[in-house]
């Protein structure tokens, strides 16, 4: 099986990133993490959560900060959730969160955790600016890896090459199986969402 691995870009790539008009590096890590669905990769989307806002006061900001702990640890373990990345554009903060359906997005939307921190934001003001919307898959797409012995394009999930028989890295379902220990299902146990 390949192991996956990150390669940031050479100075070359590096010099053409950085002609693009408007570009913004922002040196604050991006957060991910992974619900009950979370071996799920985006071709399992049915809805996207985006959430944006924008801080101007530290202190009112930490109360933000605890309420993204609480709200966050109870997606994680909604039905339904598969996955969220949050990350900084500049002042901007972002977060995607991936769920199987708009229904199982909106059933979280109603949740005792949730319907808190909406409560604790608007008592509060702890962010300057809040955004969420859920928007919904018109096109699904699929996920395809190129099997890195004969060069076979596989849809995912899938654990081997059907052309050569080679073991296939899947991403979501490695990260699964690092967070679950042994008794992680294996692809050939999940059913891929319609």
């Amino acid at each position: 099986m390949p192991t996956l691995q990150v390669f940031p870009p050479n100075k070359d790539n590096e010099a053409l990133v950085a002609e693009i008009h408007g570009l913004r590096q922002t040196p604050i890590p991006v957060i991910g993490f992974d619900g009950p669905d979370g071996h799920l990769g985006p071709e399992a989307a049915g809805a996207v959560l985006v959430l944006h806002m924008t801080m101007v006061d530290e202190q009112r900001t930490q109360r933000f900060w605890r309420q993204v702990a609480l709200t966050c640890k109870a997606a994680s373990e909604t039905p339904g959730f598969i996955r969220m990345v949050a990350f900084f554009d500049g002042v901007a903060n972002w977060a995607l969160g991936f769920w199987r359906t708009a229904e199982d997005a909106a059933a979280y939307a109603t949740s005792r955790a949730h319907r808190d921190a909406i409560a604790d934001m608007k008592a509060h003001r702890f962010e300057y600016s809040h955004y969420a919307g859920i928007f919904t898959a018109i096109r699904p797409g699929r996920r395809e890896t190129w099997c890195d012995r004969c060069g076979t394009e596989v849809l995912m999930p899938a654990e081997h090459c059907p052309n050569c028989g080679n073991e296939l890295a899947d991403v979501f379902a490695i990260q699964a199986a690092s967070r679950a220990g042994p008794a992680a299902p294996t692809t050939s146990d999940r059913k891929p969402s319609a």
